[in-house]
């Protein structure tokens, strides 16, 4: 820190024993100062203390920096396993969807099969063979082998197609 010598112009401010007092009193802080600062300079190049303290300042920036480079690498794999995780609930979610539809396509069917079978329960004999001739058609794939396996059978076969 450097100081500038200050002149004080002759003038009427006071008396001359206060002028002198304060002409006094300024040189002595000027010395003070420029005494404070050389042994402030002589400690840091002499005392390791300062270096030391700027070393160790360092090393805890630098860990201070390791451990929030860590942090954010740590906050990065959570955000990745966030967005895998809502991925594959999404996944999960559209797989149940089709798992409830199908059963609920199920259960018409199962509904429909119940009706179909109490409906030939009450039907006549005559439409019942009728329903058999059909479902062997069905099962056979033609009408003729259908034929063919009704002929053998003892049954008076009626065809109402």
């Amino acid at each position: 820190m450097t100081t500038k010598a200050v002149t004080v112009n002759q003038g009427a401010i006071g008396s001359a024993s206060w002028k002198n007092n304060s002409l006094k009193s300024m040189r002595l802080s000027h010395s003070v100062v420029n005494r404070s600062d050389k042994s402030c300079e002589l400690g840091r190049s002499t005392d390791p203390l300062p270096q030391l303290r700027q070393v160790f300042a360092e090393l805890s920036n630098q860990e201070a920096h390791k451990y929030f480079r860590e942090t954010r690498a740590v906050v990065c794999d959570l955000r990745e396993s966030l967005i895998d995780t809502n991925e594959e609930i999404k996944s999960l979610t559209r797989g149940k969807e089709a798992i409830e539809k199908a059963l609920a396509h199920i259960r018409q069917d199962i509904q429909l099969n119940q009706e179909s079978q109490a409906i030939r329960k009450n039907r006549p004999q005559r439409e019942k063979v009728c329903s058999y001739i059909h479902l062997y058609v069905v099962a056979f794939g033609t009408f003729v082998q259908c034929l063919i396996y009704f002929s053998s059978m003892v049954l008076p076969v009626q065809f109402c197609f």
